[in-house]
């Protein structure tokens, strides 16, 4: 299936969930957030959030600095 990811059309498995897709894009899960469709999806549920067709997903990273 294809999805947007940050803005860009990728193609992704069938059966794959927020967590691994954020896993598979090389993210390191502890500093991300992630908006599904234009929600922030709460990191609780990431293993349970199963991604669709055409959907809309932004990660953001969080950087430190000063």
């Amino acid at each position: 299936m294809q999805i947007w990811l940050n803005s860009n059309l990728i193609n992704i498995a069938d059966d794959i969930n927020l967590a691994q897709l954020i896993e598979s894009q090389n993210y390191d899960s502890s500093r991300v957030a992630a908006e599904v469709d234009m929600q922030i999806v709460p990191r609780t549920i990431w293993n349970e959030f199963k991604l669709k067709d055409q959907m809309k997903i932004e990660i953001v990273e969080f950087v430190g600095g000063g």
